[in-house]
């Protein structure tokens, strides 16, 4: 009986913590192989090699930032997702580094070497050849064929650049100015180091050429082209009938350039004078618009009229809505035509609508049982009609056009009436009668 009163007891002590085992997760493995670290060395020199003790270190990787600084053997070590590109920048009081060192898809063996060198500063100087500052002039430092963010920018009212924080080292720089061909030299920056630059003033040629977009042959156009130097107007030019201009301008400028004609819409764009000869073509086209006509200018009611939509191109319109009023009555082919019914008298307005465009044309709309407009195509008088009663017959004839001296091959008949027709007659019998007597 003891031996099972304390077999029961043992069990009964063993039962909590049974029930307290974990419960192995079926995602655990995945998550687990997701957010594997591994750890990447970070060794930093100065310019002699040797170890840079103190560095602060700075790993960032998606949205992680990571700080540290670097030990006594200029070290420094940062756990990272496996896999992860990440970049590293390093600072020190009095030491400089150009540019972050980045490295993609890291492991355990990663090490990123970074060298920092004593920080110095540049100044870099742009006259004219008169000795003149030039501002706005752009300056570009290189080191090492690397061009540098901190080291590249436009100088000042008095001509000058100052790129500060830099490594110290050789360093090219890259010299440009509106108007200035640029040019390139060289010097060596330690602490705190000058360069006078002198540019020289040029110009270039640019033809412009100006094209109608719309068609694929890109057929020249007549049109007007703006040039802007900034907020400065500096020409206004024509294209003239071969759409093409050549124009003198500033090298290693840019301009604004608008492009502009009646009935087209204005083309505005940038253009960038190089230190060579060019050629800028623009494309314009005709601002967008509807044209509607009715084949005929009235028509009776209840009957239909053939309308035909076009474009600024007077190309047609198919999918045009036609409309009488507030209702669409018809719908354009592909010929751009539609027929519509008139269904009241008047005047009648027909509505052509293509997007945002529409236009409009008045048909005039007669009922059946009213006098239609006679159109006379010559303003000749009508002929009039006459009555002539003649003594054998009573059979009316219409009298003829006057004599144009065409007499259709009858004879002209002299200017007696009937009465001295017959008096001729007989005095023709009377003088024959005479000669029988004698």
């Amino acid at each position: 009986m003891r031996t099972l009163l304390g077999l029961l007891v043992v069990a009964i002590c063993l039962a909590p913590v049974a029930s307290a085992a974990p419960v192995a997760s079926t995602t655990g493995a995945d998550e687990v192989a997701s957010s594997a670290q591994v750890t990447i060395t970070v060794a930093v020199v100065d310019e002699a090699g040797d170890p840079v003790d103190g560095a602060n270190v700075t790993v960032t990787y998606d949205d992680t930032v990571l700080r540290t600084e670097t030990f006594a053997n200029g070290k420094a070590f940062v756990d990272v997702p496996e896999g992860a590109d990440v970049t590293v920048d390093v600072s020190k009081s009095g030491l400089a580094l150009n540019r972050p060192a980045s490295v993609a898809n890291v492991d355990g063996e990663t090490v990123v070497d970074v060298q920092l060198f004593p920080v110095a500063t540049a100044l870099v100087t742009v006259k004219t050849p008169n000795g003149e500052a030039i501002e706005g002039a752009r300056v570009r430092l290189e080191k090492d064929g690397e061009v540098l963010a901190a080291a590249t920018g436009e100088t000042a009212a008095n001509g000058t650049f100052v790129a500060s924080g830099l490594e110290r080292g050789d360093y090219s720089v890259d010299v440009s100015g509106d108007g200035y061909y640029s040019t390139t030299t060289s010097f060596v920056v330690r602490n705190r180091a000058g360069k006078t630059v002198t540019l020289e003033p040029g110009t270039v040629s640019v033809n412009f050429r100006t094209v109608d977009g719309h068609f694929s042959d890109r057929r020249p156009v007549s049109a007007t082209v703006e040039i802007h130097d900034g907020d400065q107007f500096v020409s206004n030019v024509s294209t003239g009938e071969s759409g093409s201009r050549t124009v003198s301008l500033d090298v290693n400028t840019e301009y604004r350039v608008v492009v502009k004609k009646n009935g087209y819409e204005r083309e505005r764009n940038t253009l960038t004078t190089g230190e060579g000869d060019s050629n800028a073509t623009y494309a314009i086209n005709r601002t967008p618009s509807l044209s509607l006509s009715a084949t005929n200018s009235q028509v009776v009611t209840g009957q239909t009229v053939q309308v035909s939509v076009t474009d600024e191109y007077d190309e047609p319109v198919s999918g045009a809505s036609v409309r009488v009023g507030d209702e669409t009555v018809a719908e354009t082919d592909d010929a751009g035509e539609a027929v519509v019914t008139i269904e009241s008298d008047g005047d009648v307005t027909i509505t052509a609508v293509s997007g945002s465009l529409e236009a409009t044309t008045t048909v005039e709309s007669v009922s059946p049982g009213s006098d239609e407009p006679t159109t006379t195509a010559t303003t000749t008088p009508t002929t009039q009609e006459t009555t002539t009663m003649p003594t054998t017959s009573e059979t009316a004839t219409t009298a003829g056009p006057p004599d144009d001296g065409d007499d259709d091959g009858v004879l002209p008949t002299p200017g007696f009436g009937s009465v001295a027709a017959l008096l001729a007659v007989a005095l023709a019998l009377v003088a024959l009668a005479a000669r029988r007597t004698a």
